[in-house]
C-alpha cells in the first residue's frame, strides 16, 4: 500500500474515531484510533500522530485509566515541542497532562504546569483563564505535596529520634508510654511481674531480679513502664545530664523512683521490715526509653558508667585543719553537726536536717562570739550559764553592729544572707513547737544552704 493510500485510510479511521468519541463509545473509538496511528507511524506524519496519540488518552481518561492516558498524552506534548506554531494544541495536551492528577509525581505536575502557565500566559485570553483556575489546583497539590513530605519527615525522624518521637505522639494525641531499666542497691530480691497504680497512674513493673555487683555489695535490677507527660519527657530528652548533676533533679527519673518506692513500700509492709523502705540514694536509672507512634522503642537516655573510685589524698592544708578539728572541740562539734545535717537532708530526714543545721550555727556562734566580742563583752556572754540561740542571735548583733540587738530580722546586719537565715529561722520555730509539721526538700536544703554561707561569711569577717 503507498504512502498516499495509508494517509487517507488513517484519517478516515481516525474521523471514524473521532465520531465514536463525541458519541461516548470510548472503546471502539480507541480501537478506530490506534489503527490510524499505526498507518500514522509507518508515514511519519508526526502532527497526525500527535493529534491521534492526545485522542486516546481522552478515551482513556473517559474510561478512567488514567496511568494509560498519561503515556499518550506525553507522547503527544513531545511530538508537539517541535511543531512551529502548535501552541495552541501543546496548550490542549499540557492541560490534559494535568488532568491525569494522582498519576503525576509532584515534580512532574509542577514541571508540566509551569510549562502551561508558561503557554497560557503567552497565548492570554481563555488560556489565560484556564491557568488562573489550575493555578488554585496546582497551589492546592503543591500543598498536599509538603504536607506528605513534612509528614515522612516526621515518621522518619518518629523511628529515630527522641524528640521526633514525641512530636509524632503530641500530633497523634497518643499517650507517651516510658520504660525505665533501674537498679536498686543494697537489696537483692526477686520479684515477679506486678500491675498497680501509684499517684492515680496505672505502673507495669515487669519484675525486679538479683545481678552480679561490681562491689561486694547486693544490687537487684528491675524494669518498669508507665506513661509520662509529654512536659516531663520533653525535660528528659532537652536536658544534659552531667557527672556533677543528681539525675533526680529531672522530673520523669524522679517519677520512676516514686513508682518503684510505692511498690517497695508494699514489700516492707508485707515483709513486716522498714529496711525495704527505698531512699534515693538506693535506686538508679540504668536507661529510659521512649514508645513511638509505631510502637517501636527509642533510647531517650543511658547512665554514664560509675568512674573507677579515685582515693582520698590528704594534702598539708587537708593535715594542718585535721590538727585544727583534733585539738578543738567546739570546731569539731558544729562541722560534725552540719555534716550530720548534710547527711540527713540526703535520707530525706527533712525536719532534723533542719535542727542539726541550726544547732551547728549555734554552736559555731558560740565558739564565735567567745572568741570575737570585745572583752567585756566576751565576759558578759560568759557569765550567762547556757545561753539559748535568742540570746546568742542578740550578742552576734551587737558583734557585728556594736549595739545590743534585739527579738528582729537578722538582714539589716547580714544582708541577703541575714534574711535566708530569718526563714531558715522560722522554719526552726515552727518545727520545735510542732514536732509533725511536714518539712519539704526544698526548705531543708535551703536552711542548710544559709547557714553555711553566714559561717563562710562570719569566718571571713572575724578570720575564724
Amino acid at each position: 500500500m503507498d504512502a498516499e493510500k495509508s494517509l487517507k485510510i488513517a484519517r478516515k479511521r481516525f474521523q471514524n474515531g473521532n465520531y465514536l468519541l463525541s458519541a461516548k463509545k470510548y472503546g471502539a473509538a480507541r480501537k478506530e484510533l490506534e489503527v490510524a496511528l499505526s498507518l500514522y507511524e509507518k508515514t511519519d506524519a508526526d502532527k497526525e500522530q500527535a493529534e491521534t496519540l492526545n485522542n486516546i488518552g481522552i478515551t482513556l481518561i473517559k474510561e478512567g485509566k488514567a496511568d494509560e492516558a498519561k503515556e499518550y498524552f506525553e507522547r503527544s506534548y513531545e511530538l508537539k515541542k517541535d511543531f512551529e506554531n502548535a501552541k495552541e494544541s501543546q496548550f490542549n495536551t499540557l492541560y490534559n497532562i494535568l488532568g491525569v492528577g494522582a498519576s503525576l509525581g509532584a515534580d512532574e505536575f509542577e514541571r508540566y504546569f509551569l510549562s502551561l502557565k508558561a503557554l497560557g500566559t503567552e497565548l492570554g485570553g481563555e488560556h489565560a483563564d484556564i491557568v488562573a483556575k489550575e493555578q488554585a489546583v496546582y497551589d492546592r497539590f503543591i500543598e498536599l505535596e509538603e504536607k506528605a513530605r513534612r509528614r515522612q519527615e516526621e515518621e522518619e525522624l518518629a523511628k529515630t529520634s527522641p524528640s521526633g518521637a514525641l512530636e509524632h505522639l503530641i500530633r497523634l494525641g497518643k499517650p507517651c508510654v516510658i520504660k525505665v531499666k533501674f537498679e536498686l542497691h543494697e537489696f537483692s530480691m526477686s520479684s515477679g511481674e506486678y500491675s498497680y497504680m501509684s499517684g492515680n497512674k496505672p505502673v507495669k513493673l515487669f519484675g525486679i531480679e538479683p545481678i552480679v555487683p561490681a562491689t561486694g555489695d547486693p544490687v537487684s535490677a528491675g524494669e518498669m513502664e508507665f506513661d509520662a507527660t509529654y512536659e516531663n519527657a520533653r525535660k528528659l530528652i532537652d536536658g544534659i545530664i552531667t557527672a556533677n548533676m543528681d539525675p533526680m533533679d529531672i522530673p520523669l527519673i524522679e517519677e520512676s523512683f516514686e513508682h518503684t518506692r510505692r511498690f517497695m513500700e508494699a514489700v516492707a509492709l508485707v515483709r513486716e521490715d522498714i529496711n525495704y523502705c527505698l531512699n534515693k540514694h538506693a535506686y538508679s536509672v540504668v536507661s529510659v526509653s521512649m514508645k513511638n507512634g509505631f510502637g517501636d522503642m527509642i533510647d531517650v537516655y543511658h547512665a554514664e558508667p560509675a568512674s573507677p573510685a579515685i582515693p582520698t589524698v590528704l594534702t598539708s592544708e587537708d593535715a594542718m585543719l585535721i590538727s585544727m578539728m583534733l585539738s578543738s572541740d567546739g570546731q569539731k562539734l558544729y562541722k560534725m553537726l552540719l555534716l550530720n545535717a548534710k547527711r540527713l537532708l540526703s535520707e530525706e530526714n527533712y525536719a532534723l536536717s533542719v535542727v542539726d543545721a541550726i544547732a551547728g550555727f549555734e554552736s559555731f556562734l558560740d565558739l564565735l562570739l567567745k572568741k570575737a566580742l570585745a572583752e567585756a563583752d566576751a565576759k558578759s556572754y560568759l557569765a550567762i550559764s547556757e545561753p539559748d540561740l535568742g540570746e546568742r542571735l542578740s550578742y552576734l548583733k551587737k558583734l557585728v553592729s556594736g549595739v545590743q540587738g534585739q527579738d528582729g530580722s537578722l538582714e539589716p546586719y547580714l544582708g541577703d544572707v541575714g534574711k535566708d537565715l530569718d526563714i531558715a529561722l522560722k522554719c526552726y520555730a515552727a518545727i520545735m513547737s510542732n514536732r509533725d509539721r511536714d518539712v519539704k526538700s526544698y526548705e531543708a536544703g535551703k536552711t542548710l544552704k544559709s547557714v553555711n554561707r553566714a559561717i563562710y561569711n562570719l569566718k571571713s569577717l572575724y578570720d575564724i
